[in-house]
């Protein structure tokens, strides 16, 4: 069969890494370390390349692959609206 590859793009997972918040990759939420080790996992078994723990992660996939400039500038957008944000900031 040959080499599986799959490809994990999550946002936030909560590790020692982002014990002092994820930044603006937590916007969405932080899930656990063994959420996204359970998503990989099922990736595997059923061949799957994109793993997505964060379901939104999706939908900002496929706005990047309709209008790559588009998705740049909303990116851009959303760095700086949560340039300064912290956990627990509303």
């Amino acid at each position: 069969k040959g080499i599986g590859v799959s490809c994990l793009c999550p946002q936030a997972v909560r590790t020692a890494m982002t014990a002092q918040g994820a930044g603006v990759a937590g916007v969405d939420g932080m899930i656990e370390a063994s959420e996204a080790a359970a998503d990989v996992l099922d990736a595997i078994e059923n061949e799957r390349f994109l793993v997505t723990p964060h379901s939104e992660v999706l939908e900002y996939v496929s706005r990047k692959g309709n209008d790559r400039d588009r998705w740049i500038s909303g990116m851009q957008r959303l760095q700086e609206r949560y340039e300064d944000w912290k956990p627990g900031d509303s």
